[in-house]
């Protein structure tokens, strides 16, 4: 049996049929959870879902200039809600019924004895394994952590610092306002929900790919009051640094391998070209606050366009950044603490800035990669490169570069052939061969045929393994190992083999390549691994930008007037039919002639139930820890009194 979880010097209390539930994975959703998880009672799940669609209808009929109270706006509704009721209440197969309530009976005794044990249970950093870990073993780790990068301190007042974070945040953006450094529309971007306003809190994934399995923080500040901030220059900047450094940035392997590819074709890989990685030792808590700044100060001023970026000074640019970085604090456990180094990794605002830094440091990498026709490329910490120096030669160059910033730390690999990303490399006597690398963390598991999933997200990872494995192997051998492996995977995981035939069929039918399939045919294969090579993937296409002049526009434009969005929550049982019965309800009162519904796509989106790993992973502090307001100045006092009794 392949296991779903790692476990680390201790017992895990379960009993091998609750073992058997947690080797479905994180992303396991157990069925049927209106009827069995939840505490309101139905009548009240009815009602909740039927606001929620009758929100999200209403906001479609009035972009479409249609009433949402007349005589058919109100038959409509009426028969949505009919709808739900009929299909909420009606009784559920016997068979489900009975794997559902088993399945419910073994999460809650789970629940149980997680309580009772002294066992912190989590996941793990850059995989889809549950962690499971002495409490006591676990808290050293994180007290190591803390330790070694003096990244955090604590706030020893026991005082939560949420309203002293407020009142800068708001003090801020009304002096930034008022002096017309920033527009109506921008101050409105960057002001706090104070209806859902709270404290950070941070939590650790544990690092079981690295040899002294240590861990790695994030801060969940998703309703903390300079969010908005953080996103804000999160959106502003970015582009520009994507623009600016898209010669020497990865998206992912990928694009990484159609380097090596074009490195290749023009002569550069002989027999004795080395490949060079390295990784910046945590790199968001080790860059210095204040050099960070700095930098990102010159990054502006470089990139800016009459001493602005937009329609934003420099300064005010920096005194964003500044209470971005200044109201950096966070709950743990029963303290508070401030991160007084780096940025907090979960904040959008941290990765551009970490980027920023790191740009100024590796310039004289990157020249020096430049001027030897090498390539040089980074993905986030991790940093690929090609060298035909010797060993020492480019060890030389390296340690050279590390003397410039004793912040950043580097671990250093060289070699013929190695792991970057997801990708194998290796330059086997001038050639350049090309696999998927699958990370020790890694393990033969992906969401299982019985989840909870609507069965079209079943055949997209299908496809999508298919996908990965004709873009990265660079030979039909290797494509055809993994797509064994594929298979195995999804029989392991309850795919029925009739399934998997019939959607690996459709992957090869689609891209013209069924003689890859039946006769490993090399030359059609290189024509399915160049095609999907150089075909731009989600991520790219979302990452295009568009420049004016010198400024860098993100344009994403998410409204299309011939189609129109619903979303209802999937489950399986007599669920499994709103979708079909709602679209023949919208039908029968809105697509008629003459209607403008008529050629506009009605298009159904699902919302999933819990899955495994948050019925089980408990990370957030008690709300009252996080949403205190204890202002310890006079003007934050001030401040609360009048933002919440306006």
């Amino acid at each position: 049996m392949f296991l779903s979880l790692y476990f680390v010097n201790t017992i895990i209390p379960f009993s091998n049929e609750q073992l058997l539930i947690i080797n479905k994975g994180l992303k396991f959703i157990p069925p049927c959870q209106s009827r069995l998880f939840y505490r309101e009672p139905m009548e009240e799940i009815i009602e909740q879902e039927y606001k929620r669609l009758y929100t999200e209808n209403c906001k479609n009929l009035t972009n479409y200039t249609f009433l949402t109270n007349d005589t058919r706006a109100k038959e409509f509704f009426s028969e949505m809600k009919n709808l739900l009721l009929q299909l909420y209440t009606k009784a559920l197969p016997k068979k489900l019924e009975v794997n559902a309530q088993y399945i419910y009976k073994m999460i809650k005794s789970m629940q149980r004895k997680l309580r009772k044990a002294n066992i912190v249970v989590g996941q793990t950093d850059k995989s889809k394994l549950f962690f499971f870990i002495d409490a006591q073993e676990y808290e050293e780790k994180i007290r190591n952590y803390m330790s070694k990068t003096n990244a955090y301190q604590e706030i020893t007042s026991g005082i939560c610092p949420l309203a002293d974070n407020l009142h800068l945040v708001i003090l801020l953006l009304d002096h930034l306002h008022e002096r017309k450094e920033i527009t109506d529309e921008q101050y409105k971007q960057m002001y706090p929900n104070l209806k859902t306003l709270e404290l950070a809190h941070i939590y650790f994934n544990l690092k079981v790919h690295k040899p002294e399995i240590s861990v790695r923080p994030i801060v969940a500040s998703i309703n903390a009051p300079a969010r908005l901030i953080s996103s804000f220059l999160d959106q502003l900047l970015t582009p520009i640094y994507n623009y600016v450094t898209k010669d020497i940035t990865f998206i992912n392997s990928i694009d990484l391998i159609r380097k090596l590819k074009e490195y290749a074709e023009k002569g550069y890989l002989t027999s004795t070209t080395l490949f060079v990685i390295f990784d910046v030792t945590d790199l968001y808590t080790m860059i210095p606050r204040d050099g960070a700044v700095a930098a990102l100060r010159r990054f502006c001023q470089k990139y800016s366009i009459n001493g602005k970026i937009g329609n934003l000074k420099i300064d005010t640019i920096i005194k964003l950044a500044s209470v971005v970085l200044d109201t950096n604090t966070f709950a743990y456990k029963n303290k508070y603490y401030r991160q007084i180094k780096g940025g907090a990794m979960g904040s959008p605002f941290t990765m551009v800035l970490a980027n920023i830094y790191m740009l100024e440091w590796e310039q004289k990498l990157i020249q020096h990669q430049n001027r030897h026709h090498e390539i040089y490329g980074r993905y986030i910490d991790d940093v690929f490169m090609t060298t035909n120096l010797t060993k020492e030669e480019i060890l030389q160059q390296l340690n050279e570069t590390m003397k410039t910033d004793p912040n950043n730390k580097i671990t250093i690999t060289i070699n013929q052939a190695l792991e970057y990303l997801d990708a194998s490399i290796e330059n086997n006597n001038g050639q350049l061969i090309t696999t998927i690398y699958h990370k020790s963390a890694w393990e033969p598991h992906i969401l299982p045929y019985e989840s909870d999933h609507p069965r079209h997200m079943h055949a997209n990872i299908i496809y999508t393994m298919l996908v990965r494995a004709a873009r990265l192997c660079s030979t039909v051998e290797d494509f055809d190992m993994e797509r064994l492996s594929t298979e195995m995977i999804l029989l392991v995981n309850g795919y029925p083999p009739k399934f998997i035939q019939q959607h690996m069929k459709n992957f090869f039918i689609q891209h013209n390549a069924m003689n890859v399939w039946t006769e490993l045919n090399s030359e059609a294969y290189q024509q399915l691994h160049n095609a999907l090579l150089y075909k731009p993937t989600r991520r790219e296409l979302k990452s295009k930008v568009q420049t004016n002049g010198h400024l860098i526009q993100n344009r994403n434009n998410y409204e299309h007037k011939d189609q129109i969005y619903l979303h209802y929550t999937f489950e399986n049982g007599p669920l499994l039919d709103f979708k079909k019965e709602y679209r023949q309800i919208w039908q029968k009162f809105y697509v008629y002639p003459g209607s403008r519904f008529k050629n506009t796509r009605l298009i159904l989106g699902t919302i999933l139930n819990r899955t495994l790993q948050s019925l089980l992973i408990h990370k957030k502090p008690k709300c009252d820890m996080l949403t205190r307001m204890q202002p310890t100045i006079e003007a934050a006092r001030q401040t609360i009194l009048e933002r919440f009794h306006q």
